[in-house]
């Protein structure tokens, strides 16, 4: 048993804007893949149809079309794409790493990756996470440190005198 077939109509308005969508220079494939899609839809071509014109699977197709019915006209041409699992990294995670990394500093002590993602889940912050993924936090608690040493550092210097100032 297939699967209803219903067009798509879009206003004039819209229709134009979709065919300049389509001939912009600037669009990647998968921009003018979901463009495409909905203008294969306007023309009543099949899913099957449309997938084998653009290269898609069926299901590809669907989705496409759905994520169109959910998102509405514009939100689906401008969509930006997520790719992969969600981040792990909250803030929370992040303050804990902070707090971990600074007890162990002030002992004299350094840890490692392994054992941060280890307590990170003993203390159920995460149900697992990747050593990978501390790493990459680790490095961001460490430049946004850095950008904020920076920062102190610069307002530290514009609020003190030069030292010919003081003299004259």
């Amino acid at each position: 048993m297939g699967r209803h077939r219903h067009s798509l109509s879009l206003s004039r308005k819209q229709q134009a804007y979709l065919a300049d969508f389509i001939n912009s220079d600037i669009l990647s494939k998968q921009q003018r893949n979901r463009a495409q899609v909905l203008q294969h839809w306007i023309a009543d071509l099949t899913v099957q149809e449309s997938g084998d014109l653009l290269g898609l699977s069926i299901d590809r197709v669907y989705s496409m079309r759905r994520a169109f019915s959910q998102q509405g006209f514009k939100d689906y041409l401008h969509a930006v794409p997520r790719c992969g699992a969600p981040n792990k990294l909250t803030p929370k995670l992040e303050t804990l790493l902070r707090r971990l990394t600074q007890q162990a500093a002030a002992k004299g002590k350094r840890l490692t990756l392994a054992f941060l993602a280890k307590r990170v889940v003993e203390l159920g912050y995460a149900d697992r996470i990747c050593t990978v993924t501390v790493q990459r936090a680790l490095k961001q608690l460490q430049t946004a440190g850095l950008a904020s040493v920076d920062q102190s550092a610069y307002a530290l210097v514009q609020s003190s005198p030069l030292p010919e100032e003081q003299a004259a």
